[in-house]
């Protein structure tokens, strides 16, 4: 499994690898930890003939950029010993470009980041670049947040029976857990409301009947995918509520006092059910713990 680490030494950026303890990740993972350095593309070593300081600079910043990505080096090694982990020549530009084009040339099967972080050395910013890792990157990305130590792993699957959704499911049920991880697998129904022009005009009793086949879908596609889970050796109970698949799973990931959620990037419903730029990131930004966007390459 190759997996990209954007790390800027923020505190954010310590909790993302932190986190990757509970992440159930391969013995044999392939590491590349990437610090970015924001500065304008363009920028002059001289101007009229004038030596500006600017290359200077940069160098400065590019040396610091490659001291805090051996700092993350360290800190990886000491939870993962058996990781091959390298640190990547710092790009200079855009931290959420230099990102996505080191995950598209190396084809990363996971990009790993911290919900904020700091200015000018690869700003892992909410609502910035995570946000944008999570639109737009060719792979699973996992954007994190601080874990208290102590209880179980509980991981919160999204599932609407998407061929994306079966792709978390897949994701989770083939990562080696630690003994007493625990898991819900949620569906969501969003219910079919007639409007009042649509109820002129069309028997409500057929939506009853869509919504009570809806929800015997969902309820049937839980059991199944908790089946999936079980096997696996994990415990697991299925869960079908009704209301906004967003809500409903930030919801229960407080009552479940989850360590991460795992859903697709896209999904399928009506209603853009875990759909991505709604239920994903939405979930992502204000989701109580680490959530993994999963995408199939």
């Amino acid at each position: 499994m190759k997996v990209l680490i954007a790390y800027d030494g923020s505190s954010y950026a310590d909790a993302a690898i932190d986190d990757l303890q509970w992440a159930g990740l391969p013995q044999d993972a392939d590491v590349v930890i990437l610090t970015a350095v924001e500065w304008p593309l363009q920028a002059p070593r001289s101007w009229w003939m004038v030596e500006t300081g600017f290359h200077a600079e940069l160098e400065e910043h590019v040396k610091a950029a490659e001291r805090i990505a051996e700092q993350a080096r360290h800190r990886l090694h000491g939870y993962f010993p058996q990781w091959k982990i390298q640190t990547a020549t710092p790009p200079v530009g855009h931290a959420s470009t230099a990102i996505l084009g080191k995950a598209n040339t190396w084809a990363a099967d996971l990009i790993v980041a911290g919900t904020h972080g700091r200015s000018s050395l690869a700003r892992v910013l909410l609502g910035s670049v995570s946000l944008k890792l999570v639109q737009e990157a060719p792979c699973s990305v996992r954007i994190c947040r601080r874990r208290p130590a102590d209880g179980p792993v509980r991981l919160l699957i999204g599932d609407d029976g998407s061929a994306e959704a079966e792709a978390a499911l897949t994701e989770v049920s083939r990562r080696s857990w630690p003994a007493g991880t625990e898991v819900r697998v949620l569906a969501v129904h969003e219910l079919l409301v007639t409007t009042n022009a649509e109820s002129l005009a069309v028997d409500p009793g057929l939506y009853d009947k869509i919504n009570q086949d809806e929800h015997s879908r969902l309820q049937s596609l839980a059991k199944r995918d908790s089946d999936v889970i079980r096997r696996a050796g994990l415990a697991v109970v299925p869960i079908v509520e009704e209301g906004d698949p967003k809500d409903a799973l930030l919801r229960q990931a407080r009552k479940f006092g989850a360590s991460a959620i795992f859903i697709g990037a896209r999904g399928m419903g009506r209603v853009e059910r875990m759909l991505l730029g709604s239920v994903s990131s939405g979930t992502v930004a204000h989701a109580p713990c680490t959530v993994e966007v999963v995408r199939s390459r």
